[in-house]
């Protein structure tokens, strides 16, 4: 499950070593990467995880392990509390309980940079958060290219091309999970970077303490994106987990 500035390419690095043993459902939510943009109301974790469960039941999936960045933990965490048992277990990264005020303005701001600047605009804002800073300095470059190629190129006249991102701004800024997380059954890996700045390790303790039986570790080198960062050392540990849970 995606974070709010990324698509599902954003797992690609991490594919081959999770389809060596699983079955790999990948997906785009509402104004996320080829998914649409539907005009009306935000779109709220609650929908997205509603939208995911519909899918998973017209696939007949059951039990699924998820996964999820971010925005992405944000939504398991939404499976989780509302459907009780339906999941075998969930690794989450950079997962916090709700989005607090310092979030919230960081969130306006990104919007603010995209609407004013564009995507460049935009990243400038977000990197120095979303990465550990030596994978910052390393891959820079190529992550501002990626982040364009993403975002989309200059809109034509008459176009809102970050109706998308917008929409999903305005649904998680009020989200809080924090009274309902008593509920989680399912076995709960959380995975937090020493370096991340949005979610640092103290959030996702935070986390921790509300979930039953959950399992919390601090990353060193790692900022935000763990999966992006490290995506061989995410996708080995996240098998890890399942092998620990399933024997």
């Amino acid at each position: 499950l995606n974070g709010l500035l990324s698509e599902l390419g954003l797992w690609n690095g991490a594919m081959p070593v999770l389809r060596s043993r699983f079955r790999v459902l990948r997906l785009d939510g509402r104004g996320q990467g080829r998914s649409d943009a539907p005009e009306g109301k935000a779109y709220t974790p609650g929908q997205g995880a509603e939208d995911l469960w519909e899918l998973l039941q017209l696939l007949g999936l059951e039990r699924p392990w998820l996964a999820g960045l971010s925005h992405g933990a944000h939504l398991a965490l939404e499976l989780l509390v509302r459907r009780p048992g339906a999941f075998a277990g969930a690794v989450l990264v950079s997962a916090q309980p709700c989005v607090d005020l310092a979030m919230e303005l960081r969130l306006r701001h990104w919007l603010h940079c995209l609407e004013l600047g564009g995507p460049l605009l935009q990243f400038e804002a977000a990197a120095p958060e979303l990465w550990g800073q030596g994978f910052l300095e390393r891959r820079y470059a190529l992550l501002r290219a990626h982040h364009a190629s993403v975002m989309g190129g200059a809109p034509r006249p008459g176009e809102d091309p970050w109706r998308g991102l917008r929409r999903q701004v305005e649904g998680a800024l009020a989200w809080d999970v924090r009274a309902r997380m008593a509920s989680i059954q399912a076995p709960v890996l959380l995975l937090c970077g020493a370096e991340d700045p949005l979610a640092p390790p103290w959030k996702a303790l935070a986390c921790a303490q509300r979930i039953r039986g959950s399992r919390l570790e601090v990353l060193p080198g790692i900022g935000h994106a763990f999966p992006v960062e490290d995506p061989r050392g995410f996708a080995t540990r996240l098998l890890e987990f399942v092998d620990e849970v399933e024997s």
